[in-house]
């Protein structure tokens, strides 16, 4: 575990529960009223769900709190993480389940470190990529730690792993900002700036930086007055944690520079390290030998090797929030070529985010932080701005179809945090022929299931948010991870994130016709409703 400042004397949920009873001012969000009472979420029904002709869709496991991933081993056996941190739910349990080809269920690895973000089997074990860690989990249960101390907050983490055709294992780790600038939209939702004051984005190479630094209020001029907090940091986190760790000495504005912490600048060259944000990374199966197979990327959580012999990685685009909002930026689907370099934080899709399309009505036209960059790739594709591409697999067996081809979850848009409003985009499926670019719909929630304006993925028994796509060794079933439902309210402070725990789902997608697959439909990792 990283340290924690040392003025820092509540847990993390006693911290949300204050947070929950405060009322802070905060400018920067129009004022709203927190709704006493959600939409509700129904039971999911596979009915719900709509595929093309000729396939058909089960529900597989319901009632999981957050699941993230699904992998199978060689013996039919099915692996499901529940990822244990969701925004809004940090302390739900980070486990992971394993379904017998019959149906039966156990818990075979937990208190793991949230989220969970994928499973991957290799070479007879369990690998498992979670918070700051690379793990495997024997056969005898023991969980051993491979590659530690990466360089994570709850903004991105160390994502999906993949086996490559020289038996190496690869996986994508995000960048700790959004676009290069530790600022106060580290601290809500996210709460990483509470959590690690020191945290910084640490670059794959040695960089040199320009000139660009950006000033921001100091989090801990919080004013109590008449028992209501007036945050002039624009955070509800940080308004909190002066209660605690208050300095009158601080000045209201500090600077913060690129690969820096915040409140520090005046770097101009921050030097490169293995353990890098914003990177694709290999290593050996035991975890040796680890470094840096590209860099550049804002979030990687996608990363896969193609039938095709290609590598691979979906790429989350920025977002129009913190010091240096970016506006307009698509999400990507690379092809990953060693020792490349994909643009971030000064590129977006290959193009520079000096380019007026990225200017955000919220703070100035981007300039760029690196003084010099790196022959820059471009994208094989692009989805819309805010699908949130998430993982995906690949068509291997003509029996199902579309053999070759690439099966992409897309969690979509979280509005308002990711930005102003935005039309309702992702929570899908989707089909993509990486030789000719065409893409469509494969799964996604029937348009009549779908809940009232404002809770449409919410008030559905139909897909959510799907997070990982893996086929079943065969390739004759596709399962789905959908980490259920969740949403944002605005109040006060700013968007307050609401998951709904048990409300995730494995969903399975077979040709009509084919033989029954393994495990049976409708399992629960909960008792029967009638012994609750």
């Amino acid at each position: 575990m990283r340290p924690r400042p040392r003025h820092f004397r509540f847990t993390l949920a006693a911290l949300l529960m204050c947070l929950s009873s405060c009322t802070v001012v905060n400018p920067s969000y129009p004022q709203g009223i927190f709704p006493r009472d959600f939409p509700r979420v129904p039971p999911a029904d596979a009915a719900a769900a709509q595929v093309p002709a000729g396939y058909r869709v089960e529900v597989v496991m319901r009632d999981l709190e957050h699941p993230t991933s699904v992998e199978m081993d060689d013996r039919g056996n099915l692996y499901v993480a529940e990822a244990g941190f969701s925004y809004g739910d940090p302390v739900a349990p980070a486990r992971i389940l394993r379904v017998t080809p019959a149906g039966e269920i156990a818990i075979v690895a937990e208190q793991l470190r949230g989220p969970i973000n994928d499973l991957l089997w290799h070479q007879g074990r369990l690998y498992i990529s979670h918070f700051g860690r690379i793990s495997a989990l024997d056969q005898s249960g023991a969980v051993t730690h491979l590659v530690t101390d990466l360089p994570v907050n709850f903004n991105h983490q160390n994502n999906q792993m993949t086996a490559g055709p020289d038996g190496k294992i690869y996986f994508g780790l995000g960048t700790m900002t959004n676009s290069g600038v530790i600022g106060l939209d580290n601290a809500y939702p996210f709460t990483d700036l509470l959590l690690w004051p020191d945290m910084r984005d640490v670059p794959a190479r040695d960089v040199r930086l320009t000139n660009e630094s950006f000033l921001t209020p100091q989090p801990n001029n919080v004013l109590a007055r008449q028992g209501r907090l007036v945050d002039l940091g624009s955070n509800l986190a940080y308004a909190v944690t002066s209660l605690f760790n208050r300095n009158p000495n601080t000045s209201m504005l500090v600077r913060t520079g690129p690969f820096q912490p915040f409140g520090h600048s005046g770097a101009r060259v921050i030097p490169g390290q293995v353990k890098a944000n914003g990177t694709v990374l290999q290593m050996n199966p035991d975890g040796s030998n680890l470094n840096v197979y590209a860099w550049g990327f804002r979030n990687p959580y996608g990363v896969g090797w193609g039938p095709d012999g290609r590598l691979y990685a979906t790429d989350n685009g920025y977002d129009e929030r913190g010091s240096r909002p970016i506006a307009n930026a698509e999400d990507n689907i690379w092809v990953v070529k060693q020792n490349a370099w994909y643009g971030w934080p000064d590129y977006s899709s290959g193009i520079p985010v000096t380019d007026p399309r990225f200017r955000s009505s919220r703070g100035p036209r981007p300039q760029f932080l690196m003084a010099e960059h790196p022959a820059v790739e471009k994208p094989l594709m692009t989805r819309p701005k805010h699908a949130a591409v998430t993982k995906f697999d690949f068509s291997r067996n003509a029996g199902f179809g579309f053999q070759g081809q690439m099966f992409l979850g897309e969690f979509g848009a979280g509005v308002p945090a990711t930005g102003p409003d935005q039309p309702v985009v992702g929570q899908q499926v989707i089909r993509i022929n990486p030789a000719t670019g065409e893409s469509a719909t494969f799964f996604t929630a029937r348009p009549g299931s779908l809940g009232p304006r404002g809770a449409e993925y919410i008030s559905t028994p139909g897909p959510k948010h799907p997070v990982d796509v893996r086929f079943s060794p065969d390739g004759s079933a596709m399962y789905i991870a959908d980490i259920g439902a969740l949403t944002f309210r605005l109040a006060g402070a700013g968007p307050f994130p609401r998951p709904f725990p048990g409300t995730g789902i494995i969903w399975r997608v077979t040709r009509e016709g084919a033989p029954a697959a393994t495990p049976p439909a409708n399992l629960s990792p909960l008792p029967p409703r009638a012994s609750r």
